[in-house]
């Protein structure tokens, strides 16, 4: 009678080492994709509050260097982006302004990086609109630059300067 016993317990010991290892392994599982989500809410969380504190220091930021403009001001505003890759919060400033006689007016574009105070691109352009003796416009690109490259147009620096804002 003992000879089969031995497998017969074996048997039973196997099953039942089986089913707490399998029992485990569910356990850890289901543990695992708790804390993966508690990793995924807290770092959501986590950008969240910094895109928070980029919104408010480009704001800040944004007062302390432009202010109200002054009284020819037809234009000025701002956008921030929080980029999470570079760990950096960049604003651009949109600035139009009248300047000389007539209806002719400046566009001036930067952007920077809020807590470096480090300016990445800066865009000028005056558009001249002159009525009297005779009419005349015309417009004219006087810096246009992000980085380093050199542009001609609007549309290329917002180009060149959208990876910085929409990523």
């Amino acid at each position: 009678m003992g000879m089969w016993l031995l497998p017969v317990t074996a048997s039973l010991l196997l099953i039942a080492t089986g089913c707490d290892t399998s029992e485990r392994v569910s356990r850890l599982e289901k543990q695992n994709k708790e804390l993966q989500e508690e990793v995924r809410r807290e770092t959501a969380t986590a950008d969240y509050d910094l895109q928070a504190k980029c919104s408010k220091d480009a704001k800040a930021f944004f007062r302390e260097g432009w202010g109200s403009g002054g009284k020819d001001v037809l234009l000025l505003d701002y956008r921030n982006h929080y980029d999470k890759k570079l760990n950096k919060c960049f604003i651009l400033v949109e600035y139009h302004y009248k300047f000389g006689e007539g209806l002719s007016w400046m566009n001036d574009m930067s952007l920077w990086d809020v807590y470096e105070n480090s300016k990445y691109g800066d865009f000028s352009e005056n558009h001249t609109i002159v009525a009297k003796p005779d009419f005349r416009s015309g417009d004219e690109v006087i810096t246009c630059e992000v980085t380093g490259t050199q542009c001609k147009t609007v549309q290329e620096f917002n180009n060149l300067i959208s990876p910085y804002l929409n990523n």
